[in-house]
């Protein structure tokens, strides 16, 4: 029986933007079935990762393979078919008098408008989406209408249309108070239990930020990894406060992660 290969997998990547090294020797394995979460402060080099994950970057060295195709020898356009991204510079894309289940539907095609006649099957496939966000009665409104959290499950539901083998939640809950993030991580935790044959990666800085059903971590600081591997093994308050740079003590409650700084560094 052939070996499963990698959903993503980094070797020795390092990235220098503008005379400045942003990522140093970062390796980098992410296998079906797994789901990550990316945590650092700001400036650990979060946003650059993404940015090659998704293949909008290049790394200045070291070996990058997506979905099992290398950059160098691939058409990254054709990956991008397969990879989705959430994130707050697509939201601003989005004009608010689409409607939802437009908007959704509009991701089976790579837009953010439905130019085409949807089909009842992509009809139906696109409620079930909205559904499993909680966000089925709001099919007929405009994207207006909804509040940020209720975007934020829409955009995922539309990224999912596009039957995306990884999809990037790039700082999902950023600007969300504290009752919408809260309903957001329920619906997002509810996805992950029933979406199989996707890969999700949630790139954020709060590991209040994280809900159930994410299986892994990658800690970064100044664009090294300071740690990687399952939840249980580098959420840890030691492994925290090497990442944050602050002394920080690390309780779980509910399948929940809660931090609190300690005195002293």
């Amino acid at each position: 029986m052939a070996r499963p290969q990698p959903v993503l997998l980094l070797s020795d990547v390092s990235l220098v933007l503008d005379g400045k090294r942003v990522l140093s020797h970062v390796d980098w394995r992410v296998m079906p079935g797994e789901n990550w979460v990316v945590i650092g402060p700001n400036g650990a080099g979060k946003t650059s990762l993404l940015s090659i994950v998704n293949g909008y970057r290049w790394p200045s060295s070291g070996r990058v393979a997506v979905l099992g195709r290398r950059f160098g020898e691939s058409d990254l356009r054709e990956l991008r078919k397969e990879t989705g991204l959430v994130s707050s510079f697509l939201d601003r894309m989005i004009r608010g008098d689409v409607k939802v289940l437009d908007l959704v539907l509009s991701g089976r095609f790579g837009s953010t408008r439905l130019w085409v006649r949807a089909s009842e099957e992509e009809v139906a496939e696109a409620r079930s989406l909205l559904r499993s966000v909680g966000c089925l009665r709001h099919g007929g409104k405009a994207v207006s209408e909804l509040s940020q959290g209720e975007r934020q499950r829409v955009a995922i539901a539309r990224a999912l249309m596009a039957r995306p083998k990884l999809l990037v939640l790039d700082e999902p809950c950023e600007g969300l108070d504290i009752a919408s993030r809260e309903r957001f991580l329920r619906g997002l935790s509810a996805i992950l239990s029933r979406k199989e044959g996707t890969c999700f990666i949630e790139v954020t800085h709060r590991t209040e930020d994280v809900p159930p059903g994410f299986t892994h971590a990658l800690l970064l600081r100044e664009g090294r990894v300071v740690s990687s591997g399952t939840i249980a093994e580098t959420l840890t308050s030691k492994n925290l406060t090497r990442c944050l740079g602050t002394r920080v003590e690390l309780r779980s409650f509910g399948g929940r992660y809660y931090l609190t700084a300690k005195a002293g560094r």
